[in-house]
């Protein structure tokens, strides 16, 4: 296939895609079928195999093997966090604990009367929480579980909530910032150290970025509340339950937070000696609460019983949101096979200019190609070989990977396919489409703020 053909058909699949989801069908089945057939046409029309290496040894069939490897994918990395936090959720609502820290958290923050200041504190704690949890697929998760049901209980629209871990989730930085690691070595620096590089180059956009970021998705939210009639009125919240209601110890409350608790703990923002998996704190959680359980209710059969709502929970995320990851896996794996995305990659990049200009190209340009369907880890090392070559010291080219790779990593909050997106939106039970339009200016905004003050402050 021609170069303009596979843009074109790469262009097709994302607007059928866009389409498909607006539409609401049933997304993880949409992503699987346009993936598979365009898959199976473009193998059959070039007679090249969708795995470059290890196939079965017939083109056709590797088609089917690509199926396979996706789910093996989605459980094996990503689909595991998700299913263990959201089983570990399933198995905090069935203790009431999950209930119970929404009410001692919203009871004192409902006296605070502007939302705007919740919000901003939010933005910021989420905006921390990833210098211990690198992770977006992981970070998002727990703070579906924990912080989502505090901003509905102060009086946060959904659609509200969900777009603020969007946005402040895609701010990617810290001591443990794997994506501006991979992006220095794509470039030849690979003795550039990644805490040196957050204490020096990283803190202040961030600040900048939390900022205007934070000001700007105030006002667009409001509008978006307005317009679809879901602006939550304080009068209107239903009175907060007694704690005693609920029938179990306050410190319960401590519980939904306990693995967010144990990963920041046991990471090298803390101590460099121990560290811990989202899986793992998760699980060590839940075996802490079914002890503590069996010592309370002094009943192994029924505190065994409980435990059931933890498979449950990872049951319920398998159906709502790793099926929607395996079919997004064959829909990539499609689009990697077309190379309509990474055609036009290299045609930005191929822009010439200074090297102020060839930075700011290249973090739009990811952005862009990012925002529309592309994976970070696949686009970004196209750009950073562009300013390697370009670039005329070592400090300028550090400040011209800084600008492309907070570029990239803000694209992930527009990104319709990206595993955050999908977890978002299933957990919090909003649409993507709602999302992307509630995300992509306060996107923007940041995108354009850490370009200014990278290029002011190089």
């Amino acid at each position: 296939m021609g170069d303009a053909i596979r843009i074109l058909v790469t262009l097709v699949m994302i607007a059928m895609i866009l389409i498909i989801v607006a539409r609401k069908y049933y997304t993880a089945t949409a992503f699987l079928g346009i993936g598979f057939v365009v898959l199976l046409v473009t193998t059959l029309i070039t007679g090249q195999s969708a795995i470059a290496e290890g196939g079965s040894g017939n083109a056709v069939v590797d088609v089917f093997e690509v199926m396979a490897n996706a789910i093996t994918t989605s459980l094996g990395s990503t689909g595991l966090v998700i299913m263990v936090v959201m089983g570990y959720v399933g198995y905090m609502t069935h203790v009431k604990a999950a209930e119970l820290f929404s009410i001692v958290v919203a009871r004192p923050l409902r006296k605070i009367k502007h939302s705007e200041i919740l919000i901003f504190a939010t933005f910021v704690l989420v905006v921390i929480v990833k210098l211990a949890i690198p992770s977006s697929s992981s970070e998002v998760s727990l703070l579906i579980a924990t912080v989502f049901p505090v901003l509905i209980a102060v009086g946060i629209s959904k659609e509200t909530s969900a777009s603020l871990l969007m946005v402040a989730t895609a701010i990617v930085w810290g001591p443990s910032n794997t994506l501006a690691l991979t992006a220095f070595n794509g470039v030849g620096l690979e003795n550039i150290s990644i805490p040196v590089y957050f204490v020096t180059k990283e803190i202040l956009p961030v600040i900048c970025m939390i900022v205007v970021g934070t000001i700007v998705f105030i006002l667009v939210n409001k509008y978006f509340d307005k317009k679809e009639g879901v602006l939550v009125s304080r009068s209107e919240l239903p009175e907060l339950k007694d704690v005693k209601e609920l029938g179990i110890p306050k410190f319960y409350a401590v519980f939904p937070v306990l693995p967010v608790l144990l990963v920041i703990v046991f990471s090298p923002i803390v101590q460099q000696y121990i560290t811990i998996s989202v899986v793992a704190a998760n699980f060590m959680s839940f075996l802490l609460v079914m002890i503590i359980e069996i010592i309370r209710k002094r009943n192994i059969r029924r505190t065994f019983e409980d435990s059931k709502a933890l498979f449950e929970g990872m049951g319920k995320a398998f159906v709502s949101v790793v099926s929607i990851l395996i079919g997004i896996n064959v829909f990539s794996a499609a689009l990697n096979q077309v190379g309509g995305l990474k055609i036009l990659a290299g045609a930005f990049a191929g822009a010439g200019g200074g090297t102020i200009t060839i930075a700011v190209i290249g973090a739009i340009a990811a952005f862009i190609l990012i925002g529309i369907g592309s994976s970070i880890s696949g686009t970004l090392p196209l750009f950073s070989s562009l300013y390697a070559a370009f670039a005329a010291s070592e400090g300028e080219l550090v400040n011209m990977v800084r600008i492309l790779i907070f570029g990239g990593s803000l694209a992930s909050a527009v990104n319709p396919i990206a595993p955050t997106t999908m977890i978002v939106s299933g957990g919090c039970n909003v649409p993507i489409t709602t999302i992307i339009k509630r995300t992509i200016i306060p996107a923007l905004a940041c995108l354009l703020t850490e370009m200014i003050v990278c290029i002011l402050i190089p």
